[in-house]
């Protein structure tokens, strides 16, 4: 299953570029990693300082979006949870292919059995 992992960045093989650290949506090698690394300082050190937030504390990531761009952020955050909901879904599909009860499937993702048997069995 890990031989075919590819650099979701560059689209390397792992066996061109070694090591990738993997999410569950996306792998990066070094050197693209590197990268990223050197355009966040370029950006930090060419950003104004950012103006302490309110009394609330961390900013979130809508917090400085317009109305237009946050409705337009919508379908993308839509995407990557049902890309994470069928990651779940395989990484279930595991845990039941080596006999592990629904039970422990659910109280590990803070269900009941009933309700992760509703939630992942085979449709």
């Amino acid at each position: 299953m890990t031989s075919d992992l590819m650099c979701s960045y560059c689209l390397r093989p792992r066996s061109e570029t070694g090591p990738l650290v993997a999410s569950p949506l996306a792998t990066i090698c070094l050197p693209c990693a590197e990268n990223a690394l050197k355009l966040f300082e370029r950006q930090a050190a060419e950003r104004p300082q950012a103006a302490p937030e309110d009394m609330e504390g961390t900013p979130t990531a809508w917090s400085r979006l317009t109305d237009q761009e946050l409705i337009g952020r919508l379908p993308e955050v839509a995407a990557a949870g049902a890309q994470v909901e069928q990651h779940l879904r395989s990484w279930v599909t595991a845990a039941r292919d080596r006999g592990i009860s629904w039970a422990r499937i659910g109280e590990a993702l803070g269900m009941t059995r009933q309700s992760a048997w509703e939630r992942f069995r085979s449709s």
